[in-house]
């Protein structure tokens, strides 16, 4: 009877202490728990009109990391990590596009900077009794502080930390991006065994490696509030193209500035909550292609277009 009285009150004060935490708590949690979790689990990811259904998987195995993430609809193209190898699984070869890898969409969660996330949004803790893939939650709600990012809700595992859903919010409360898991399990029997490729499928392996660090020649007159470089200095894509990348903690755009020998106009491309922009701009006698993509409204990337400039003094 001691002992039931002890862990009564144990989980009671487990309860309050995650009762009692702030959003940015819940949110670092969520981040911990992608490293500190094995899981096995279905989600549904819906975008710009289209929705699929993924299977996510990652355990630690032998030592040893393994995350697999497979496309449970249409061509059923797969991700496969064991460490710093990458293995892209294809059903068959036709299917294959030179340098194409699918968005593991958790891995912008993995670091999130609260300092800048506390400037740019109001985080509220809305609801700490909601229910997703049958397990208790508690919803977030990270509300833009002005007009150059997105609204954001999470809803997050109690018990783990673990993101059970994710929807990104755009102008007059407009759904633009949902990850929703329908079940999730997080002490899978995983072995190595499956995250072996199917011997009939086509597979590209990878080796993960950081681009080379390069001198930044380019910065931006203006940021929103929260926005910053994540590099101070830039990193090399390909022998013509260099890449810088902005953050306000969650948001991230990515801008890749590119030698070119042709004027380009001004363009724009939409899907669901990302944005591309492109325009060339021309420095003595060379043309240089600037693309900025990122998953914010699209004045913020047409802005940035407009005041990023040549040299690196001004940030």
């Amino acid at each position: 009877m001691i002992r039931g009285v002890i862990i009564a009150l144990l989980v009671s004060a487990s309860s309050t202490l995650w009762a009692a935490q702030s959003g940015v708590d819940w949110l670092s949690r969520m981040t911990e728990s992608f490293d500190s979790l094995s899981y096995d689990g279905v989600f549904v990811h819906q975008e710009a009109g289209a929705m699929n259904s993924m299977r996510v998987r990652r355990g630690l195995i032998g030592g040893v990391e393994y995350e697999s993430l497979e496309d449970l609809d249409g061509q059923r193209i797969a991700v496969i990590r064991i460490d710093d190898s990458v293995i892209c699984v294809f059903p068959e070869k036709d299917d294959y596009v030179a340098g194409f890898v699918p968005a593991e969409p958790f891995r912008r969660f993995q670091e999130l900077d609260k300092e800048r996330l506390k400037q740019a949004y109001d985080i509220q803790v809305v609801d700490k009794n909601q229910r997703i893939a049958s397990r208790q939650a508690v919803k977030l709600k990270l509300v833009p502080k002005d007009e150059y990012r997105y609204g954001h809700e999470f809803w997050i595992d109690k018990s783990t930390g673990f993101l059970l859903k994710h929807d990104v919010i755009g102008r007059d409360n407009k759904l633009l991006e949902r990850i929703q898991f329908t079940s999730v399990s997080f002490s899978p029997d995983l072995k190595a065994a499956d995250f072996a490729p199917n011997d009939d499928s086509y597979t590209q392996r990878f080796i993960e490696v950081e681009p080379q660090v390069v001198k930044r020649d380019w910065h931006f007159d203006w940021l929103p509030d929260g926005f910053g470089l994540v590099w101070q200095d830039a990193r090399r894509m390909n022998d013509s193209t260099n890449m810088m990348l902005l953050s306000d903690g969650l948001s991230t755009v990515s801008v890749f500035v590119e030698q070119t020998n042709k004027k380009r106009p001004e363009a724009f491309m939409h899907l669901g909550a990302t944005i591309a922009g492109e325009k060339s701009i021309q420095v003595d006698d060379q043309i240089y292609l600037l693309t900025l993509v990122g998953e914010v409204p699209a004045q913020t990337i047409q802005r940035l277009m407009a005041v990023i400039m040549p040299g690196s003094n001004n940030d």
